[in-house]
């Protein structure tokens, strides 16, 4: 009947107060170790020289009316309530004590006479629960208290009191365990007042593992104090056997025995939901149950997902609680693990696999992963597999596919031989599957055989192998496994795009791919086919929709933390593309480099279209350099592969622009005026009629530009054809330079690509001034361009880098993470990571190794 005193190394919760403080009722509810006596103390003692504080901290006794009149009586008196004393035989009378309710507005009438505030706590709430006569009699006090009374009530379960008007009038303030738990900041003044050296990402880990709960917070620091940091708490903390007592006795064994066996059985996962407790249990009520846990504070949330309810435990309380079920009574735990993971099989194939292995049914959990590990690496899920590749033990009657799986992430490793080695032992492990199984290996097979194809040989090798298994596919009657139609669809796609092939087939092909991994939630598969097909896209002209579809791609991507997943690369690439196109050059050289650093290795078509995208780029920076290296590479790979006939074209129309970059003006000319290879891409004549004209030879120049059909061959090439041909006129005074230029300016004006004229410097200024003279349906377009080519500087240097950011610099060099580099400067991560960001913008490449390489370029070290 008396507040207790302050706890040891009690941390400010001063953000707290307001919201106990504000109205004349205050309910705290949460289980236990939720700091809700510590915050009624708090309160008593900022009512101390105030007014009085009558405390009362209930037991199982006062479930009985009589008695809890009685100990209020008493703690009023104990408090020194004024003029009590004198009232207090009368207040113990027998007769009084017989009618509990009678005594109650007795207690009340001396309350109204009291002149200083009073504060009635009433701890332990919970203990009433239930008790019908008990609980009406607090209702009776908090419907006639006087004005001068305010009322604390702490619970760990809030009894059925009527609430509602009191909530409806504002008079009310309801804590439960989301307002009662730590904030991050809470949680490091704890660990800092325990007198403890922790760096921040212990701190972090502490909360993020307790959630905040402050008697959670409490036993890591007591395990940080006993282990240091060689033992991270959030592992300790799962195993620790102070805080399974803990939760034993204070928490289970406050329990009912049915919800107790309730609590045991839903806590198998963490995030559960009713339909999985339901099929564990073999009952039909668990939504209703996990509901009661929820309003009760049980250690449960819930998280609505999509059109389901999901449920969270906290990890700590579902770790121990699951852990003691095992320990006593383990073939209960046992069954609830199989049971677990036939319910997990169609939902989530790694949850089902650690549940059968839990339940120590090997065979099964071998089963599960033969069904869905091509799935989950279509998923995006390799690492996932690889996990669960180190937890299957040998001997299973599925081990074949466990090889598979394997030899499928060596192939993307890049390790073809020991891919082989794997695909052979799975072959070998094939006899002993089932014959349904057996024939559903061979697909998934084939799948892998396309892979080593394509990452071995080039994706444009995949073409017809993949062609046959789609065939194959189709002449079955049953439908077969989606997974593998996508992924054969897919490779199909992918190498007809390498061979330029027919751009609405290899669209058809590839969004079919996209729409049934869609489907069937394949997320890797669907991004892999849609970024896809932003290259024949482009090529058909469809700039817009093809921008769509590499933002939407990159977004989606990063959502799942898949920054550089390299089957995203020719998004990047084309969001690249586009950006040159439209006169953006740093941003195009920072995502053409991030989409070379970023795309499988052996992809070496792919590679050799973004470099030439990339040539291009450095070239209008002024860096010849680089674009002299990007043209090289692309030589190289046409000397050492088998190129599509197109790249003949490419290098014909880049290496006369870079010769003209470097001063090699002849050999330009000589490159520009030879003959072209076989078939002639009208983007590399269009180059090289632009290398003529730059050169001083006009008629040349309008001479190859007159040999392209530019109509229907991309707004991109019409607008550079017509811009050089407008030159060419202008520069020759001959009529039609106006036509011309109006022609360019219609195919630039839809995306806004303004490069061609951009590029074209102080001529096409003057051309253009004239051309608003003369006249145009395009004026806004113009006047655009002509602001640009004022604001664009002589030369293309990069923006100067601050002070700070040449000290950044310096350490792209090393090793060291932007984590440790922070640390060295004595900067926060968040600042590293944003000075890195701008070196990168200011020096227009899209990874640490560019930055580097350029800043040695400009010699900025």
């Amino acid at each position: 009947m008396t507040p207790p005193a302050p706890a040891v190394q009690t941390i400010d919760r001063s953000r707290l107060a307001p919201l106990v403080d504000s109205r004349p009722v205050v309910v705290l509810a949460g289980m236990a170790g939720y700091g809700k006596s510590t915050l009624l103390g708090e309160a008593h003692r900022r009512q101390l020289g105030r007014g009085v504080t009558i405390w009362l901290t209930l037991d199982e006794s006062d479930r009985a009316p009589a008695r809890l009149v009685s100990d209020l009586v008493t703690a009023a008196d104990i408090a020194g309530v004024p003029n009590i004393s004198a009232q207090l035989t009368t207040l113990r009378d027998s007769t009084l004590r017989a009618e509990p309710l009678t005594l109650v507005d007795s207690l009340l009438e001396v309350f109204y006479d009291a002149a200083a505030p009073l504060m009635l706590v009433l701890d332990d709430l919970q203990h009433l629960r239930g008790a019908a006569g008990s609980e009406a009699l607090v209702d009776h006090v908090l419907r006639w208290a006087p004005a001068n009374m305010r009322i604390l009530m702490a619970a760990r379960v809030a009894p059925a009191l009527r609430l509602q008007r009191l909530r409806l009038d504002e008079r009310l303030s309801y804590l439960t365990h989301e307002e009662l738990a730590f904030s991050p900041q809470e949680t490091a003044d704890a660990v800092r007042a325990a007198g403890l050296d922790l760096d921040e990402r212990a701190v972090q880990s502490i909360h993020g593992t307790t959630g905040g709960w402050p008697a959670g917070v409490r036993m890591a620091i007591l395990v940080a104090r006993q282990y240091g940091q060689k033992h991270p708490a959030h592992v300790e903390l799962r195993r620790d056997q102070a805080l399974a007592d803990y939760l034993a006795t204070e928490v289970l064994g406050s329990l009912s025995d049915e919800r107790r066996q309730f609590v045991l059985d839903s806590t198998v996962d963490e995030r559960v939901c009713a339909a999985l407790v339901d099929s564990i249990r073999g009952s039909h009520n668990a939504e209703a149950l996990l509901e009661q846990c929820v309003a009760e504070g049980l250690f449960l949330s819930r998280t609505p997902t999509g059109n389901d309810t999901w449920y969270s435990w906290h990890p700590l309380f579902a770790a121990h609680v699951h852990r003691w079920l095992a320990a006593e009574d383990p073939q209960r735990a046992t069954d609830g693990h199989a049971a677990a993971a036939t319910w997990w099989s169609t939902v989530d194939p790694r949850t089902a696999i650690a549940h059968a292995l839990a339940a120590g049914e090997v065979d099964t959990a071998s089963k599960i992963f033969a069904e869905h590990w091509l799935e989950m690496v279509l998923q995006g899920r390799g690492d996932a597999v690889s996990d669960l590749l180190g937890q299957l033990p040998e001997g299973s009657s599925y081990a074949a596919d466990a090889h598979l799986a394997d030899a499928l992430l060596l192939v993307q490793r890049g390790r073809m031989d020991d891919a082989e080695a794997a695909v052979e032992t799975a072959r070998a492990s094939a006899d002993r599957l089932p014959s349904t199984a057996k024939a559903q290996f061979e697909d998934r097979a084939a799948v892998v055989e396309l892979f080593r194809t394509g990452y071995g040989l080039g994706l444009s090798a995949a073409v017809a192998p993949g062609a046959a298994l789609l065939h194959e596919l189709e002449a079955r009657p049953a439908p077969s496994d989606p997974a593998i139609v996508a992924s054969a669809q897919t490779f199909v796609g992918m190498g007809e795009a390498r061979l330029a092939a027919q751009g609405t087939l290899v669209l058809q092909t590839l969004r079919s791919s996209a729409a049934i991994a869609h489907e069937s939630g394949l997320l890797a598969l669907e991004l892999t086919a849609l970024a896809e097909s932003c290259i024949p896209a482009a090529d058909e002209g469809h700039f817009g929709e093809c921008l769509d579809v590499a933002l939407d791609v990159v977004a989606r991507a990063d959502e799942r933390g898949w920054v550089g997943l390299s089957t995203t690369a020719p998004a990047v690439a084309f969001l690249g593309w586009l950006d040159y196109w439209r006169g953006n050059l740093h941003e195009a050289r920072a995502q053409l480099e991030q989409s070379l650093s970023t795309m499988l290795p052996f992809d070496w078509e792919l590679r050799g279209l973004v470099l030439s995208f990339h040539a291009q780029v450095c070239l209008s920076l002024g860096d010849v350099a680089s674009a002299q290296r990007s043209t090289a590479q692309i030589r190289e790979l046409v000397d050492s592969c088998s190129p599509p006939p197109a790249w003949g074209s490419v290098l014909a129309g880049l290496e006369p622009a870079v010769a003209a970059a470097e001063g090699r003006l002849r050999e330009a000319v000589h490159g520009a005026r030879a003959d072209a290879p076989e078939p002639p891409g009208p983007l590399a004549q269009a180059q090289r009629a632009s290398v003529l004209l730059r050169a001083g030879l006009a008629a040349e120049a309008l001479s190859e530009i007159e040999r392209i059909p530019l109509a229907g061959r991309g707004a991109h090439v019409e607008c550079l054809g017509r811009c050089v041909q407008a030159q060419a006129l202008a520069a020759l005074r001959r009529p039609g330079a106006h036509v011309s230029l109006e022609r360019a300016l219609a195919a630039a004006e839809p995306e806004g690509l303004y490069q061609p004229f951009l590029e074209a410097g102080p001529s096409m200024r003057e051309l253009l001034s004239s051309h608003l003279v003369h006249g145009t349906a395009y004026a806004g377009t113009v006047a655009d361009i002509l602001g640009r080519l004022a604001a664009r500087p002589a030369s293309h240097r990069p923006e100067q880098l601050t002070q700070r950011e040449r000290e950044i610099l310096r350490y792209l060099t090393t090793n060291l993470t932007a984590a440790e580099i922070a640390e060295a400067e004595f900067i926060s991560s968040h600042t590293a990571k944003t000075h890195i960001r701008h070196i990168y913008q200011k020096l227009g490449v899209g990874s640490r190794r560019g930055a580097v390489r350029r800043a040695a370029e400009l010699d900025l070290y």
